[in-house]
């Protein structure tokens, strides 16, 4: 038992130190972001060694260059709202303009639209008058044919002076009902050309306004991408201004923390926030005592003789072993 006991403690021993540099790891992180907060709130309260007020020099210049890209940040984002808020008010004054334009264009449209309705039932009326004219042709070309039949034939009875007289006054009749659709399609003829004119000033006027339309559309819509061009180059160029401005920042946590480490050495308290000072040497304290625990654990260790220590992990592999060998044997029996 004390040669599984040996490797037991060991073991543990060995889970100890790995929490323990888990720890350690957490800690000394956590440490380097206290001594760089303690920089940051003294850096300007102390005098320091040649090697560490490089840092402050450091420190100073990018303070400088930092103040210079924020400013300039700054007028750029003021210079962005200011394009933003005249785009915005380009496309009211345009929304409003198109308003009035598709106004103004919309009686055109109706106009047309009912002028061309009229013109189509005046052609409908004009095809039906020549086709009325041509079926009178048709019918005077067949009475004259009758009539004139009936004369060679020489019908002088009663039954054939009637058909003479009726196909007679067919011939002198159509020529009469022809004249009087021949009048009618010519008045209609004149109505549709003045309808034509008509038709084609309306056309003129509506080309007119859809054009001005197309024209204040096509304007605003080249205005408004070159705003939005200028716009994205000027958020381009304020994005990297930010990003150069975190550049620095993050510049500056290696020379916060240098100063930081001296402050903390020459034990000089920030004036606003002492605490920060207390949080530092605290911190060390507790990595201290961690690397103390780590360095105790490691020298119990070495008093242990390792051939021991192997001996006893051997065994408790072979026991780990075998009791799996016996669970998984009584696993399967069990199916």
């Amino acid at each position: 038992m004390s040669t599984v006991s040996l490797g037991l403690r060991e073991l543990a021993r060995l889970l100890d130190r790995l929490t323990c540099r888990l720890r350690l790891l957490s800690q000394q992180r956590q440490l380097g972001r206290l001594e760089s907060h303690l920089g940051l709130l003294g850096w300007q309260q102390a005098d320091y060694d040649t090697s560490t007020q490089r840092h402050v020099d450091r420190l100073a210049d990018c303070e400088r260059t930092q103040a210079q890209l924020t400013n300039e940040s700054a007028t750029l984002g003021l210079t962005l709202q200011q394009l933003e808020e005249s785009r915005a008010l380009e496309r009211t004054t345009f929304e409003r303009l198109q308003t009035g334009r598709k106004a103004t264009r919309e009686p055109f449209v109706g106009a047309v639209a009912e002028a061309d309705k009229a013109l189509a039932a005046k052609e409908r009326e004009r095809r039906e008058l020549e086709e009325r004219i041509a079926a009178l042709d048709r019918e005077l070309g067949s009475a004259e044919e009758k009539y004139r039949g009936l004369l060679a034939a020489g019908a002088h009875d009663t039954a054939g002076d009637s058909a003479v007289q009726r196909w007679q006054r067919l011939v002198i009749s159509i020529p009469r009902e022809k004249l009087e659709w021949q009048g009618k399609l010519t008045e209609l003829m004149t109505s549709i050309e003045r309808l034509e004119i008509e038709v084609r000033q309306r056309r003129a006027q509506l080309s007119t306004e859809t054009e001005a339309l197309a024209t204040l559309e096509k304007s605003f819509e080249e205005s408004d991408q070159k705003r939005a061009r200028e716009i994205a180059l000027r958020k381009r160029e304020k994005q990297n201004l930010e990003r150069q401005i975190n550049e620095i920042e993050k510049g500056k946590t290696h020379p916060y923390r240098e100063i930081g480490k001296v402050l903390a050495d020459q034990r000089i308290e920030p004036v606003n926030q002492p605490e920060a000072l207390v949080a530092v040497l605290t911190q060390r304290e507790n990595i201290a005592a961690e690397k103390a625990k780590l360095t105790a654990s490691l020298e119990k260790s070495s008093r242990e003789n390792r051939l021991q220590v192997w001996s006893s992990w051997l065994l408790l592999l072979t026991i780990g072993v075998m009791v799996v060998g016996v669970i998984w044997v009584i696993i399967v029996r069990t199916r």
